[in-house]
């Protein structure tokens, strides 16, 4: 096979953009599917109001307030949801 003349190895920066971007694009799906999710079948839930929520507690995250981990254990313990550590079934199948 001939090589592209004008072809340039990648980066590391180009590696870790590539990353971040993929990174980006599965919040956006992940976040896309939980409020079509609420929107197509709780439809007395309003979506603005929880990706609001969503928001806060987001920047909560952010300011170091709380972790990822304190997440999942509220989650589990409160509410008996227990997320499967790694990608979602959904996304490990293909949904793009």
């Amino acid at each position: 096979m001939k090589k592209n003349p004008r072809s340039r190895p990648a980066t590391q920066a180009d590696v870790e953009r590539a990353r971040r971007e993929g990174q980006v694009e599965g919040l956006r799906l992940c976040e896309a599917l939980y409020l079509l999710t609420l929107c197509d079948k709780h439809p007395a839930v309003d979506a603005n109001t929880v990706r609001a929520e969503v928001g806060e507690l987001a920047r909560s995250a952010d300011a170091r307030y709380m972790t990822a981990a304190d997440v999942r254990t509220t989650l589990r313990e409160e509410y008996g949801i227990d997320l499967m550590p790694g990608p979602s079934k959904a996304i490990a199948h293909g949904l793009r």
